[in-house]
């Protein structure tokens, strides 16, 4: 035995000094190497042929794809060491083997480090580019600007190339050291090409990210999509992207993922907007004309964001250009547009302004000798001002109003929101944005002038925040921060002039709402992705106001009163929030999301028309318990960077809790009592979306699919049992194509097809006093016809831009192209007397009793001419 040791031990020592003379002949072998602009990965190619050596490495975590040039006649050792400077990689001796792997990063404590931040805007006009891509390619490591533009990257302390992109922008490189500093970074619009082209072959950013449930809608996407009336519109845009269903023809009401409507939060540079609706639902208040970015949180919301259970449309506004001033408008059938502006001091300040008027009324005073007023309008403002490197403020305002009145009564509604932001470099990582935001909406219904009669409904909210980003390194950034919010409801009270009309009082509620938040996103290792957040929310309600006690019969049996500021209800909530991300590569991944969302803000209507503005909203309170929702989520995200093609798709499940329906016949004007209206139950949505989009080229455009159900159980309805909710579609097809035919000429085109909304058909009739009366059976029993219906649209420019400072196109567009009737209401309670001729009510004992249809927006054509002078 211990002559076969010292055999083995000769025979280890002979190998390891034959490895020892492999691995030292290797690194003394000298090359000549002569390359241009080739990858990195057929440089080492180039090298195993030339030394007859083996290089191991993982291509997932080296920037094998960066170009190289390199000319040199030096050893392998001395090679190797001048890669190693150049990419960040290391390289290793191992048996047989070159080992190569990523230098360590800059998260090893170790290291010496520095941090790379400043803001990322467009070169004409200086807005913020957001969620522009900034990576170091030779470290594998990025990140993303944020809301306003800006950015932090912690790096190591050596030299670095760093790359920065955004969609339809030319890629910037930049070399960084330490000390070195960029304040700004500017990126220049790519010209559109008729061409195929691939403007980056990067990795799509989005599937970078840890976050699951998000869309962004470019607003230059809703632009070019066809639309009523030739209105572009944000809202009614929405109803074409994954999970929202719109309400029916002509209206800017929409469902997320089997939620009620008031289930969504549009936010307006993080001012709530309560009634996102003009015209009674048929155009919504937010153009893409001012507008900067949208982002739609369908179901993993930040933590940053809550107070709804289903949704957050982030809408941020343009800042206005800083470098010269601008004026953009258009004239169409229904309203004119205009816009203008620029710098106050260049690249210093800046102010926007933005208005529409609706020119509708003609269109029915022909018919109407009693019309009165008809329009609309909308005032978006903004104001920015750069104090000093670290410290930059803004001011926007909206205003908008909807006037319908006729002979002695009419109605109208007004939303008005704004909000002072400072944004405040703390230092190079930590970003600090304090927020004041004002919103209101008031509803009003006339029914006598003269007598200044009117009953009024109002919601008004003021919002303080402070929110905090720090920037640990690119793999592990922190957010967190507090809100105080104060919140005032008027449920409808009738207000006259007319000694002799007494009406009832409806409470006015008060609350206040306090929250506190933290989130932390980090990557561990190349492939896993962790999101983890909190978000603890008080609610309390205050007075001056009176609550109503009732039994189990609904039965009053007591009233309270509170004086005003007394704190009388409470409700304390947390809603944790978890992402898990694991990236197969830079071109796939799969997501896994939880959330848990509440909201205290309650709509109150029993109508499903889509054309009423007439809401009352009414808070959490003794009676009300606030809604409730789990949701759960999978997705798998690929894209193909070389076509540009980007597909993801999600699975979903939700549990909703405390959702509120109503009595038969439920009161919901001037009731003292409306609470006692209300039904409480539970709900349930799950569904599959699966989604296909290019965003560049010539051809762009996306391709949807959605499965999806949504019941709702109250122990009030039908025994107890689950009845499908009036947003229950099971398939929804999406289709959205824009296409530059010639440079002048560009085309555009929707179709969406959903499965018919359910809605409660009539089993049988019965006569009683001469009257013939429906007899109900469960609730939502039937279902309206498919809809289906295709838009086009052309656009001509009738210049060439390129010549001048003015630009001008006219845009030809039909909404429902070939004329769908698709079915918005049945009627059931009619018999037919002649051709096309109904009367109503029917008598039970004639059998002619006919279904009557009611369609809206068949075949509608609409001109606009756009301009702009810059």
């Amino acid at each position: 035995m211990e002559r076969l040791i010292k055999q083995l031990f000769v025979v280890f020592i002979v190998l390891a000094a034959a490895l020892h003379s492999f691995e030292a002949h290797a690194q003394q072998q000298v090359l000549e190497i002569e390359v241009e602009n080739i990858t990195l990965k057929a440089l080492f190619e180039l090298i195993q042929e030339k030394c007859k050596v083996s290089f191991s490495y993982n291509p997932n975590r080296l920037p094998l794809k960066e170009k190289v040039t390199y000319q040199a006649k030096k050893s392998l050792e001395e090679i190797l060491k001048d890669l190693e400077d150049k990419f960040s990689i290391e390289f290793s001796f191992i048996e047989q083997q070159i080992i190569i792997k990523p230098k360590r990063k800059a998260n090893d404590k170790k290291a010496s480090t520095y941090t790379i931040s400043g803001y990322i805007k467009d070169n004409k006009n200086g807005e913020a580019l957001i969620g522009a891509t900034v990576s170091i390619p030779a470290l594998n490591i990025g990140t993303s600007s944020n809301v306003y533009g800006f950015f932090s990257l912690t790096v190591p302390d050596q030299e670095h190339e760093v790359k920065i992109s955004f969609i339809g922008y030319s890629e910037v490189i930049k070399t960084y050291s330490q000390g070195s500093s960029e304040e700004v970074i500017e990126l220049v619009e790519t010209i559109p090409m008729l061409e195929e082209v691939v403007i980056s072959s990067g990795p799509n950013p989005e599937i970078g990210e840890i976050q699951l449930s998000k869309s962004i809608l470019r607003p230059e996407a809703v632009s070019e999509m066809p639309a009523l009336f030739g209105e572009m519109d944000v809202v009614k845009s929405m109803e074409f992207m994954p999970g929202i269903k719109a309400h029916s023809d002509g209206s800017t009401f929409f469902y997320v993922r089997g939620g009620n409507r008031d289930q969504n939060l549009i936010m307006l540079d993080d001012a709530p907007i309560f009634n996102s609706s003009h015209m009674l639902g048929v155009f919504s208040t937010i153009i893409p004309d001012a507008v900067n970015s949208i982002d739609i949180y369908t179901g993993d919301m930040p933590a940053s964001m809550g107070g709804r259970l289903s949704s957050v449309v982030d809408i941020r506004t343009k800042k206005g250009n800083d470098k010269h001033t601008q004026v953009w408008g258009n004239v169409g059938l229904i309203s004119t547009k205009l816009g203008i502006e620029g710098p106050i001091r260049k690249e210093q300040s800046s102010f926007l302004v933005s208005g529409r008027l609706s020119r509708i009324k003609w269109i029915f005073e022909n018919e109407n000798q009693d019309l009165k007023q008809l329009y609309f309008y909308d005032l978006t403002t903004k104001l920015n001002f750069k104090l000093s490197n670290r410290d930059q403020i803004y001011f926007s305002a909206y205003s908008g109003r909807d006037n319908y009145f006729v002979d002695n009564s009419g109605i109208e509604w007004a939303n008005l929101a704004g909000t002072f932001r400072w944004n405040h470099i703390v230092n190079d990582r930590l970003f600090l944005n304090t927020t004041i935001a004002a919103s209101s909406y008031d509803y009003f219904l006339h029914t006598d002038v003269e007598n200044n009669t009117k009953w009024k409904s109002h919601i008004a909210n003021l919002n303080i925040k402070g929110d905090f980003t720090y920037f640990v390194n690119p793999d592990n950034v922190v957010t967190f921060g507090l809100a105080i919010n104060g919140h005032n409801f008027n449920p409808g009270n009738l207000t006259t002039d007319d000694p002799d009309v007494q009406p009832p009082l409806v409470s006015i509620k008060n609350a206040f709402e306090s929250v506190i938040y933290g989130q932390q996103e980090v990557k561990l290792g190349e492939h896993w992705g962790l999101k983890y957040g909190l978000r603890l929310t008080s609610w309390t309600n205050q007075g001056a106001s009176f609550e109503f006690q009732f039994d189990e019969n609904k039965n009053v049996t007591d009233t309270l009163f509170y004086e005003a500021g007394e704190d009388y209800n409470q409700y304390g909530n947390a809603e944790p929030r978890l992402g898990i991300s694991y990236f197969i590569n830079d071109q796939s991944a799969i997501k896994l999301s939880y959330a848990r969302t509440v909201q205290n803000l309650h709509l109150i209507t029993n109508s499903i028309s889509p054309f009423t503005s007439l809401e009352v909203w009414l808070p959490s309170s003794i009676n009300i318990k606030p809604q409730i929702a789990n949701q759960v989520a999978l997705g798998y995200q690929h894209s193909w960077p070389k076509s540009g093609l980007a597909f993801s798709t999600e699975v979903y499940a939700k549990k909703m809790f405390n959702q509120i329906d109503y009595q038969p016949h439920a009161e919901t004007l001037l009731n003292p009592l409306l609470e006692n209206e209300l039904l409480f139950g539970d709900a349930e949505a799950y569904g599959t979306e699966f989604t296909l989009k290019k965003e560049l080229g010539r051809l762009r455009g996306w391709a949807g699919y959605t499965y999806s159900r949504a019941t709702r159980t109250f122990d009030e309805i039908d025994n107890g049992e689950a009845f499908n909710s009036f947003y229950d579609r099971p398939h929804e097809v999406n289709l959205v194509l824009g296409y530059d035919l010639t440079e002048r000429i560009k085309l555009g085109a929707n179709w969406i097809y959903y499965t018919g909304s359910p809605y409660s058909a009539p089993i049988g009739f019965y006569k009683f006093n001469d009257q013939e009366t429906p007899v109900y059976g469960k609730k939502n029993n039937a279902r309206l016809p498919g809809y289906h219906r295709l838009d086009f649209s052309a656009t001509f420019t009738l210049n060439k831009p390129e010549n001048t400072k003015f630009h001008h196109d006219l845009s030809l567009s039909f909404y429902n192209l070939y004329g769908r009737k698709n079915t918005l209401f049945i009627n059931y309670n009619k018999t037919e007397v002649g051709e096309n001729e109904f009367k109503i009510p029917s008598n039970l004992l004639e059998d002619n009793r006919v279904t009557s249809q009611y369609y809206l927006f068949r075949f509608t054509p609409s001109l606009t001419y756009n301009f702009r002078i810059l």
